[in-house]
């Protein structure tokens, strides 16, 4: 078996509790229970079997997400924006 250490560490009291009823229904002690989730934190994500494959593209809601790609500004367009922007300025400093 491994060295045992102790760690003392500050939880919110309603994790602390939460963590508490799981050690209970898996009968394990608070500390085996943090143990055993701070060891599974450390594996690799398990690969989704087939009763919880990822949806199917089809399968997802995607509504409204589609990307609006718009078009640069010429160089008129620019020259133009340049101005009425100059413009604001102008007349927001003369107020």
């Amino acid at each position: 078996m491994s060295e045992i250490s102790t760690l003392t560490i500050k939880i919110p009291l309603e994790l602390k509790e939460k963590i508490k009823a799981i050690a209970l229904e898996n009968e394990l002690s608070l500390s085996a229970e943090v143990c055993k989730r701070l060891e599974d934190s450390f594996q690799p994500p398990s690969k989704p079997s087939k009763k919880q494959a990822a949806p199917h593209q089809d399968d997802i809601d995607n509504q409204g997400t589609e990307e609006e790609s718009e078009q640069p500004l010429s160089q008129k367009e620019l020259k133009k924006l340049r101005q009425l922007l100059k413009g604001g300025v102008k007349s927001s400093k003369k107020k």
